[in-house]
């Protein structure tokens, strides 16, 4: 899982998105030359391809499905993002970790996640005491399980309740560009 950051003046970082399985982070880079306005930073390991900007500017203008698809994906990033300012904005930090845990889960393909508390501060904009309070809470619940910075979902379901409609709004985006993307 990659995360987006924005990066303030004092080194301070918000995530404005995540891209797992799903996408790949730079892909506008396809579209010609861009400047970017965030920090792409590898969360959890995995297996990822990389292509160089130059062939893959060439492939993208040699290929008007995927310069289309390109466009969506990029599109559905810009989406999510706005969609995170808005409920970092709107939304109570215990829904807000529902829906990060859910998203990272989905992006992963996996209910097992390893991250630290203070990873998670820092991506919801929240200080470290308040995580360690809402996921206290979450594991008495039986929602998770949190041992030394891997957090296992137990039960989506109850995270799907405690979350945000922004979960659902982002979920919906992404499920769409799957089914316009695919060949």
């Amino acid at each position: 899982m990659i995360s987006l950051l924005v990066v303030g003046r004092n080194g301070q970082t918000i995530e404005t998105g995540i891209v797992g399985r799903e996408g790949g982070a730079g892909l506008q880079s396809g579209l010609g030359e861009r400047r970017s306005f965030n920090r792409a930073t590898i969360q959890i390991p995995g297996q990822f391809a990389v292509i160089s900007a130059t062939h893959f500017g060439r492939a993208v203008s040699n290929s008007v499905p995927l310069r289309d698809l390109i466009v969506r994906y990029v599109e559905s990033r810009w989406a999510d993002a706005q969609q995170i300012a808005a409920c970092n904005a709107l939304h109570s930090g215990a829904a807000r970790l529902c829906r990060w845990l859910l998203q990272a889960a989905d992006c992963t393909g996996s209910d097992h996640i390893p991250l630290t508390q203070e990873y998670l501060a820092d991506m919801l904009g929240v200080r470290r005491t308040t995580v360690t309070l809402l996921a206290q809470e979450l594991q008495e619940r039986r929602a998770i399980r949190y041992s030394r910075g891997r957090i296992t979902l137990l039960e989506r379901k109850m995270l799907e309740a405690g979350a945000c409609d922004c979960y659902d709004a982002m979920k919906r985006e992404n499920h769409s560009l799957r089914i316009e993307g695919s060949v």
